[in-house]
């Protein structure tokens, strides 16, 4: 099967894509540039495609498990590694901001809105400087700027721990002296560069790379997205167990100082494998040499002054250009889930602590489980989108988690104790059962979106800056999380939060249900209403 020709679209090529596309998105086409008319034709027939029974299937398909499996491991292992020291700051650093800044949350509260707000700020010049460049550089580029980085943190930490006259300034909190603040905003600028590096990082690897080796089937990239994610939710699960038990077990500087290590070490890891990775696969050489040779006709600039970096037009460009391409709303879609309190995240943590006083082991347990359940999802959205289709598939995936959060709301409104306690066993059962089945969902419809983002983009020419937008969405509502958990900081309050995020995720729905209309021009197949009707005309 041809692709469309997303690099230099002429007038004709306008033409004639209007004609091809299908009647029910000829419409929504008429006002947008060849670009994105391709990417609404493009959805269109990649839906189509996967509602094909398997013997009318594209013969590219049967392409979809030929995978270089060494390739496979070593991007695999290189996806771990990044992952892992990413997963282990992320925790690490509230837990060792909380043990410095004894009696104030203000330090931790800067730091992850810092952090944050750079994400939402600077997301989209990262993915605008993975399209300008050529993709070894810039892949280890980031990853030595996130080691860096991490390195740092860890090594001011370590003088937090180890400095007595800092320490117990900074159990002062508000009212420590300079040099404390002054290790503190180096450890806030520390996480703002490793921040933005690692979604430099994670779009290179699992939007940029992925998508392109994976091009010539569903399966291949479909098998590339489940291996990547699952290595994602392992970490998740192992990363903060192996930080506990360090601090725990040993002491804080010690876990600071042997992950201070571990991020040296790990560099001189990744930084070779990457370039074999590369070389591994030549669909990413191919691919870069015909970036490189239409980049002039693109206007694409590799060098540009701060001013330029500083200049908002390009990025509103691209907000305005993606926003115009029905794949937004599935980005929207996703990003709204993450406005939601109904996860094993600090929020709800400190809620099961403070209000129902589930011990440390137990919250740990029900943590795994979830992960589990998690991984239970991204097994089994490979089949359900062989039966269903992609698309269909990201429905009722997200519909199955707006579902399973029901009883997880109901739990905090009946049967919840009005003292601190754990409150009735049958109230425990729905919030923790709940709350585990809907991982379930929320990963299959993870895996979902990224492939139908990845497949939607894959011939864009600037297809790193437009997806690196949807990372700008998703720590917007993260904010917004926090900001959510600001006003409702009462514990007694935490049922709202829960009801808002469980309508966030509603609305997150909602608004895949549109996609799916907009792209398929109808939510229900014809061929089922008839045969429900007949099967009741015949009864």
């Amino acid at each position: 099967m041809s692709k469309p020709d997303f690099h230099t679209p002429s007038q004709g090529n306008e033409i004639a894509l209007a004609e091809l596309a299908p009647a029910h998105i000829r419409d929504p086409t008429a006002d947008l540039s060849a670009a994105e008319a391709i990417a609404v034709v493009k959805s269109s027939e990649l839906e189509s495609q996967t509602n094909l029974p398997e013997s009318q299937a594209d013969p590219e398909e049967d392409l979809g498990e030929d995978i270089d499996s060494k390739g496979l491991w070593l991007l695999s292992a290189l996806h771990f590694s990044s992952t892992w020291g990413d997963r282990c700051l992320e925790f690490g650093a509230y837990l060792f901001l909380i043990e410095a800044f004894k009696n104030t949350l203000l330090a931790a509260s800067i730091f992850g809105f810092c952090t944050t707000g750079a994400a939402i700020l600077f997301s989209g010049s990262i993915g605008q400087l993975l399209d300008a460049h050529r993709r070894l550089p810039v892949l280890r580029t980031a990853i030595s700027l996130q080691k860096a980085s991490a390195a740092v943190c860890y090594g001011l930490f370590l003088v937090l721990f180890l400095t007595p006259s800092m320490s117990s300034q900074a159990a002062r909190g508000s009212g420590a002296d300079g040099p404390v603040w002054a290790a503190f905003t180096g450890v806030v600028l520390c996480g703002i560069v490793l921040k933005l590096a690692t979604i430099g990082v994670s779009v290179s690897i699992e939007r940029d790379w992925a998508t392109t080796i994976g091009q010539g089937g569903k399966r291949r990239l479909m098998k590339l997205n489940t291996w990547l994610r699952r290595i994602d939710l392992v970490c998740k699960l192992v990363a903060p167990l192996f930080v506990s038990a360090l601090t725990a077990g040993v002491s804080y500087s010690f876990a600071a100082a042997l992950l201070c290590g571990m991020s040296v070490v790990t560099l001189f890891f990744e930084i070779p494998i990457c370039g074999v990775v590369y070389s591994r696969f030549p669909a990413l050489e191919a691919e870069q040499a015909e970036r490189s040779r239409l980049a002039p006709a693109m206007g694409t600039k590799v060098h540009k002054s701060l001013l330029e970096w500083l200049d908002p037009r390009p990025a509103m460009r691209d907000w305005a250009e993606f926003s115009r391409l029905p794949v937004f709303l599935t980005s929207l879609s996703i990003s709204s889930v993450y406005l939601t309190v109904l996860s094993f995240d600090g929020t709800f943590l400190s809620y099961l602590k403070s209000a129902r006083s589930w011990d440390d082991p137990f919250i740990a347990g029900m943590r795994a489980i979830c992960a589990v359940t998690g991984l239970v999802g991204t097994v089994l959205l490979p089949f359900v989108e062989r039966k269903l289709g992609l698309i269909r598939a990201g429905s009722w995936s997200i519909w199955s988690e707006i579902i399973a959060l029901i009883p997880v709301v109901i739990a905090l409104y009946v049967g919840a104790p009005d003292s601190i306690s754990k409150g009735p066993a049958w109230n425990s059962s729905l919030l923790f059962g709940g709350m585990a089945a809907s991982r379930i969902g929320l990963w299959m419809f993870d895996l979902a979106q990224v492939q139908i983002l990845q497949e939607a983009l894959e011939d864009h020419p600037r297809r790193n800056a437009l997806t690196a937008l949807q990372y700008s969405l998703q720590n917007t509502f993260d904010m917004l999380k926090y900001v959510l958990t600001m006003i409702l900081s009462n514990p007694k309050k935490f049922k709202w939060a829960g009801l808002v995020s469980w309508m966030a995720v509603f609305v997150g729905g909602c608004l895949f249900v549109a996609y799916v209309r907009r792209v398929r021009g109808h939510l229900v197949h014809s061929e089922w209403a008839q045969r429900l009707l007949g099967g009741k005309k015949n009864q």
